[in-house]
C-alpha cells in the first residue's frame, strides 16, 4: 500500500469514529433539552360565598328613605346603601351585601312627561325593552332572561336573569309593577347558590318599596329634608344646600338669594291668623306683614305669611312663613327669607317669578314618623 493509500484510509476511519461518537451522543443531548410545548394553568373555581341558611335573621325593621324624599324601602341587615340616584326619570338605591356578593336595587321610573293614559303592565313590559336592560346590566360581562317568556303574578311583572362577572355566575330576579302613574321595580343579585335567599328578599322587600305620596307630581331630580324625628320635611331644586340639620334641630337651607328655616316648636300651634302674625313678627324687628292665606297640608291646617324686613344693613328684603299646626299643640315651620325687596310671596305674581321656590315651599309637610335609616 503506498503513502497516499494509507493517507485516505486513515481520513475515512476518523469520519467513521466521529459518525458513530455523534450517534451516540446526539441522541443523549436531545434527552436533555426541553421541548417547546406548554401546558395550559386550568382557572380555578371562583369560591362562593355559603348562602345565609336562616333567612329570618335577615332584619326589615327599619326603613331608607330616599334623598329625593320620593319614596321608601327596608333597609335589610347585612345590606349597605351606596350611592342613591335622582334624574329627570329615575330614582334608585342599590343595597351591598360583600361577604354574599349580593346587590339589591330599589328602582322608581317616573315619566317626565304625565302618561295620557293610566300605566299598565303591559307599559312596564315595554319599559323593560332589551336596550334598557342591557344598559342596567352593563356591570356584568354577560346577561341574559333565563325564562322563554316574563311570569304576572297578579300585577307584578316577574323576571329572572343569569349574569357574570369575573368568571363568576349570579342569579337574579326583579319584580316590577306600576300604580298607574310611576314604575316601581324590585331586584336582587346573588350567586348562583343561593336562590333560595334571593326569592325570600325579593318576596319580603316588594310589598315595603311605597312612594311618597305627599311629594307627587313635584320634580324626580330634586332632593329633600326629611327630619326622622319630628316628621318635617320638604322638597327642594338640587341647586339648594342644607347647610345645617340634625334630628330634633332647627335646619338651615342656602340658595342664591335665599335662606330658608326649618323647624318644629313644642306647645306653640297659632289658633287664628292673628296668632301667626304675631309669631312671624315675634322672629325679628322691623318687620311688616303684608299677607296671611290659610293652608293645608294632609291632615294638617296653618298659614301662610308674607312679609318685608329691614336687615341690619338698612336693606329691606322679603319673607314667607309657612306654619303647621302638627299633632300634641306642636308648630312646624319652614321661613324663607328672600334678597329682593317689596315681594308679597303670597302673590299670584311671585308664583311666575319664583316659579321654583314657591313650588317647593308648598311641598312643605307633616310626614308619619318611622324608624328610617339614610334619610
Amino acid at each position: 500500500m503506498n503513502t497516499g493509500t494509507k493517507r485516505v484510509t486513515v481520513i475515512l476511519g476518523l469520519v467513521m469514529v466521529i459518525a458513530m461518537g455523534s450517534s451516540v451522543i446526539l441522541p443523549l443531548l436531545r434527552v436533555n433539552t426541553p421541548t417547546s410545548t406548554t401546558q395550559a394553568t386550568a382557572t380555578p373555581a371562583p369560591t362562593l360565598p355559603p348562602p345565609i341558611t336562616d333567612l329570618s335573621s335577615i332584619g326589615l325593621d327599619t326603613t331608607y328613605v330616599h334623598p329625593s324624599g320620593l319614596f321608601s324601602v327596608a333597609d335589610p341587615t347585612g345590606w349597605t346603601p351606596g350611592q342613591p340616584i335622582n334624574n329627570t326619570e329615575t330614582v334608585e338605591i342599590a343595597f351591598s351585601n360583600t361577604n354574599q356578593g349580593s346587590v339589591i336595587q330599589a328602582i322608581v321610573y317616573i315619566p317626565s312627561v304625565a302618561p295620557e293614559a293610566p300605566l299598565t303592565l303591559d307599559s312596564v313590559d315595554a319599559y323593560w325593552s332589551t336596550e334598557v336592560l342591557a344598559q342596567s346590566w352593563s356591570r356584568y360581562s354577560n346577561w341574559r332572561e333565563t325564562s322563554p317568556e316574563r311570569i304576572r303574578e297578579g300585577d307584578r311583572l316577574i323576571t329572572d336573569f343569569e349574569l357574570t362577572l369575573r368568571d363568576q355566575t349570579y342569579v337574579a330576579r326583579q319584580s316590577a309593577w306600576t300604580d298607574g302613574s310611576w314604575i316601581y321595580n324590585l331586584r336582587v343579585v346573588a350567586p348562583e347558590n343561593a336562590t333560595d335567599m334571593l326569592k325570600y328578599l325579593v318576596d319580603t322587600l316588594t310589598p315595603t318599596l311605597k312612594p311618597i305620596t305627599q311629594f307627587a307630581g313635584t320634580p324626580a331630580q330634586w332632593n329633600a329634608y326629611i327630619d326622622q324625628t319630628t316628621g318635617l320635611a320638604m322638597r327642594f331644586p338640587a341647586t339648594w344646600t342644607i347647610a345645617d340639620s340634625a334630628p330634633g334641630r332647627p335646619a338651615s337651607i342656602d340658595a342664591d338669594g335665599l335662606t330658608l328655616r326649618l323647624e318644629n316648636i313644642q306647645d306653640a300651634a297659632v289658633q287664628d291668623a292673628d296668632s301667626a302674625q304675631a309669631w312671624v313678627e315675634s322672629t325679628r324687628p322691623n318687620i311688616s306683614i303684608l299677607s296671611t292665606n290659610p293652608i293645608e297640608r294632609q291632615d294638617y291646617s296653618g298659614y301662610s305669611v308674607a312679609y318685608s324686613y329691614t336687615d341690619a344693613d338698612g336693606e329691606t328684603q322679603s319673607g314667607l312663613a309657612l306654619l303647621l299646626n302638627g299633632d300634641n299643640n306642636s308648630l312646624y315651620t319652614a321661613n324663607l327669607r328672600l334678597t329682593a325687596a317689596g315681594v308679597d310671596l303670597n302673590s299670584e305674581d311671585a308664583s311666575g317669578m319664583y316659579a321654583d321656590m314657591i313650588e317647593a315651599l308648598n311641598t312643605f309637610t307633616i310626614l308619619p314618623v318611622v324608624d328610617t335609616a339614610g334619610a
